[in-house]
């Protein structure tokens, strides 16, 4: 602990240089300060606890207690992750033996908006039940999933379990992450992420490959099967290792501020169960109706966020004109543009080529080793190199999937792999810088939740482009079922069918180019216009202030204000060491030169 001991002259004898970024964030935080000490009273501030001597983070993890819990995070990552690529190539061998080709889209767009339901709802319910609980309610949830899947007569009991595999896969993730801020110390999360993520790369590398080799040997239900023991083996090392943590009452008393946004999730849902069922109409007209309803419903998704009380997105989501709504349009835009490889790719390709299910495996695999790949080529760029790179991306993912359209009607199965090469380094390579933009554009209070909605705007993204990709599949010519002859015109819509939604991409650019930190500091001088009464109030409030700039007229708002008003932040500020001198009690003008404060 660092102490401080206010003096007569109110001068503190730490001194930080901020930016005015930093300054606009402190003013908006004063209201919420403790008191001022009183003069000659001792103040503290808080530090960061220092960790234990002589063990790395990594040893800590290991050998400190922590592993066995942190299985268990890492197995219901690997549940999810790896389910929802599994699909892409049990599918073909699924539909062949209880048919529903017209439906297929659904298996993956059923899934995913099932996980950003769920991860909605479930990291309140994990503080409200406890992370043990939780867990094993999601567990079990996925393992029914499974098991439904594994059991189903037609393609409607398939459709059933893979909701239900997605609700449980999207919870155990949402639990993951409360889990891993509860159960871990500060100085091990930069460890424990990196982990979770390198479990999750592997986890979409190896689902593709599992389901090819279940789906090889003619026993597509036992891959279920097989993730539905997992879950179970999950709920009883839930019940072993996670401690019994259920909150205090105060914790989980529900209130406004912490409910769960089911009306704006059930809209969500609707938009993209309406898509998706266009393209299982005979009726043109009617199939059209459905989309125009469905995007109509997405975007009345976002308006009606932005104004609520508890959002799941910034408030500018939809501001494409900006670098937060330019690229949450930009993940959006180019997850539902690039999906379509992955829930059709395998199954063209057995058609097509007459490959193995274990073929199409390795093609979906190539995508994620290429998003591995080109994140971490382009890890140690600089920052001015961000949207060289960005744009690059998105060159890399127009280019695979136009390239997919004209090599799979037409080329051989060998043609195929640098399509979709493109596809996974585009987006891996893109994604951090993307990603860092969003969140250091957004203001203060918006920052945590940019951050959240990155990657359910991706989970949004493949729900959406499941939908169409199924859509253009069955006005292609799997409406009345899979048939070689139909796998050509197929083969191409599935992907050049997307090329209005990868413009779309392209148009978020200009947003994203702009400079995150001029429109950050523009948003929040906007923010802090306050008046000289308000400026009092928060003085008398704080406990430390940052060294900042009082001007007359666009911070405090002096034009307008009361000589009265003017006169008591004077005298506030009576005695507090100016650069240039000291302000004198009844002060009607501000200094122009920075206050030492802090």
């Amino acid at each position: 602990m660092l102490r401080l001991r206010c003096t007569n002259d109110c001068q503190y004898v730490l001194h930080r240089d901020t930016t005015q970024s930093m300054q606009a964030s402190w003013l908006r935080q004063l209201v919420a300060a403790p008191p001022l000490p009183q003069i000659g009273e001792a103040m503290t501030i808080p530090t960061e606890a220092p960790g234990p001597t002589g063990h790395a983070p990594w040893q800590e993890l290991l050998r400190g207690g922590h592993l066995p819990r942190f299985i268990v995070l890492c197995l219901g990552v690997w549940l999810h992750a790896a389910d929802a690529l599994m699909v892409a190539t049990l599918m073909p061998s699924a539909v062949i033996e209880v048919g529903g080709a017209p439906w297929m889209g659904w298996t993956l767009a059923l899934y995913e908006i099932g996980s950003v339901v769920a991860g909605a709802a479930t990291g309140l319910l994990a503080v409200r039940i406890g992370l043990r609980l939780a867990m094993c309610g999601s567990a079990s949830l996925f393992a029914l999933g499974c098991l439904a899947s594994a059991a189903a007569p037609d393609m409607a009991v398939i459709l059933i379990g893979r909701l239900g595999q997605g609700l449980g896969g999207g919870a155990l993730v949402a639990i993951v992450f409360v889990a891993t801020d509860r159960l871990f110390p500060d100085r091990l999360l930069p460890v424990v992420m990196a982990l979770i993520s390198a479990i999750w790369g592997a986890s979409a590398f190896c689902g593709p490959l599992i389901g090819g080799v279940f789906a090889n040997a003619g026993l597509w239900r036992m891959g279920f099967v097989a993730f539905a023991v997992q879950a179970v083996v999950l709920v009883l090392l839930a019940l072993l290792l996670l401690r019994s943590d259920r909150p205090e009452k105060a914790h989980a008393r529900s209130d406004a501020s912490s409910a769960v946004p089911w009306s704006r999730l059930l809209l969500l849902l609707l938009a993209i169960v309406a898509i998706a069922t266009a393209g299982t109409l005979a009726s043109g007209v009617a199939s059209v109706s459905l989309i125009v309803l469905g995007i109509l419903m997405l975007v009345g998704f976002f308006r009606l966020d932005r104004g609520a009380g508890v959002r799941l997105f910034p408030r500018n989501t939809l501001s494409i004109g900006s670098p937060v709504g330019g690229g949450i349009l930009f993940v959006l835009f180019f997850a539902t543009g690039t999906i379509s490889f992955t829930l059709y790719g395998p199954l063209l390709a057995q058609m097509r080529f007459g490959v193995s299910p274990l073929v199409g495996g390795y093609l979906v695999a190539s995508e994620s080793v290429a998003w591995t790949i080109a994140a971490l080529a382009v890890a140690g760029l600089s920052q001015r190199h961000e949207m060289l790179v960005i744009r690059g991306g998105a060159a890399l993912m127009t280019i695979g999937v136009l390239g997919l359209a004209v090599a799979l009607p037409q080329g051989s199965i060998w043609s195929l792999l640098p399509f979709t090469f493109c596809l996974g380094a585009g987006f891996g390579g893109a994604w951090a810088f993307v990603l860092r933009r969003i969140v250091a554009s957004a203001l203060d209070g918006d920052r945590e939740r940019a951050s959240a909605a990155v990657p359910t705007t991706q989970m949004i993204g493949y729900g959406l482009g499941a939908a169409l990709a199924g859509l253009f599949a069955n006005l292609a010519g799997y409406a009345d079922g899979i048939d070689a002859a139909d796998t050509g015109a197929v083969g191409f819509w599935v992907f050049a069918g997307f090329a209005p939604v990868l413009a779309l991409g392209w148009l978020t650019l200009r947003g994203l180019s702009r400079s995150a930190e001029s429109t950050s500091a523009a948003a929040e001088r906007r923010s802090v216009r306050l008046s000289a009464a308000t400026c009092i109030e928060r003085l008398q409030s704080a406990s430390a202030l940052p060294s900042f700039r009082l001007r007359r007229g666009p911070l405090c708002g002096t034009r307008h204000e009361d000589g009265g008003a003017i006169a008591q932040l004077g005298e506030r500020l009576n005695g507090i060491q100016e650069v240039g001198g000291s302000i004198p009690p009844g002060s009607t003008t501000f200094p122009q030169r920075i206050v030492k404060l802090s």
